[in-house]
């Protein structure tokens, strides 16, 4: 199955006055009352046949060809981004399973004067149905016809999905804020501050011993294991010492942090709001303090004004 958000790519790189030159390829039943560009013609006489799953095995050459015509080939010393993209992601092209959408959005309300369903979600439902129809008991299609009706599905999908990023989620201004930028990050940590006032240096920063197990699980799941732990012991040591001092999880933090190239573990530190300048700032981290009690993390007096934490 090609991904939608590819799919939905291609077809806007690849038409050409209301012709799919993709879905053409892709769906032998494709019909378009416009005139067929001269691109078809030349694929034409490249000798290419057209269906899906024909597209599929020949992908990369398809697309290479299709890039290499005059009115799609990059500019001269230029690199086409979404080639790039293809090219780079090759991996995230094709899956075995089609991302549809979960039950549970598919609000229908049935009352008495009639069905109310969001016109969007039509879409989905319309995908569905058309997909699950491949291996119905009550049909028995041929293989070009179930090539033809993945297709269908695939561009179906690719529709719906456009028409809910752009008409749902791109109208509502702090959406992508609220729950993709604004949310945790892998390795990260939120805490209240205190401040350091013993020699230090201005980038310094000590965090809680319960962040550095969490935050640092990874890395020191990996000391463990190569001290001969088994993955299960080091759960459970993880596990039993997120709010206790053990002295070998200790040493490993202090490991971690005397092998940093700046003896120090370099992160992004932040203060919410991130409004001016300094209020996101490349800080390190060069203590992971021994007191379990102390829940807070330290950072020097002497840079508390770019995040505004006066």
């Amino acid at each position: 199955m090609i991904n939608p958000m590819i799919w939905t790519m291609l077809n806007q790189k690849f038409t050409k006055s209301n012709f799919r030159i993709i879905e053409w390829l892709c769906n032998t039943d494709y019909q378009v009352n416009v005139v067929r560009p001269p691109e078809v013609d030349e694929l034409l006489m490249m000798g290419v046949d057209r269906g899906y799953n024909n597209f599929v095995r020949n992908f990369n050459k398809y697309i290479g060809f299709l890039f290499s015509l005059k009115g799609y080939r990059p500019k001269k010393g230029k690199e086409d981004p979404l080639l790039a993209l293809i090219q780079q992601q090759s991996d995230c092209i094709f899956s075995q399973y089609l991302p549809l959408p979960n039950k549970s959005l598919m609000i229908i309300e049935n009352t008495q004067v009639g069905t109310y369903i969001d016109p969007i979600i039509i879409g989905a439902i319309d995908a569905i149905r058309t997909i699950s129809s491949v291996d119905s008991p009550l049909t028995n299609l041929t293989l070009r016809q179930k090539e033809n009706r993945t297709a269908k599905t695939i561009n179906m999908l690719s529709e719906f999905y456009y028409n809910m990023y752009h008409a749902i989620l791109a109208s509502k201004n702090g959406i992508f804020r609220k729950h993709v930028y604004g949310t945790r990050n892998h390795f990260s940590a939120r805490a209240v501050i205190s401040s350091n006032t013993k020699a230090h240096k201005y980038d310094e920063l000590h965090i809680g011993w319960g962040h550095g197990v969490t935050m640092l699980k990874v890395h020191l799941t990996n000391k463990l294991l190569k001290r001969g732990y088994t993955p299960n012991q080091c759960t459970a040591l993880l596990q039993e010492y997120t709010v206790k001092y053990h002295p070998l999880l200790d040493i490993l933090f202090n490991e971690l942090i005397d092998e940093s190239p700046e003896k120090g573990l370099v992160c992004t530190w932040n203060r919410n709001p991130s409004l001016s300048r300094g209020s996101v700032q490349r800080m390190r981290i060069t203590k992971v303090k021994t007191d379990p009690n102390d829940p807070t993390i330290t950072m020097s007096i002497i840079s508390v004004r770019g995040f505004n934490a006066k």
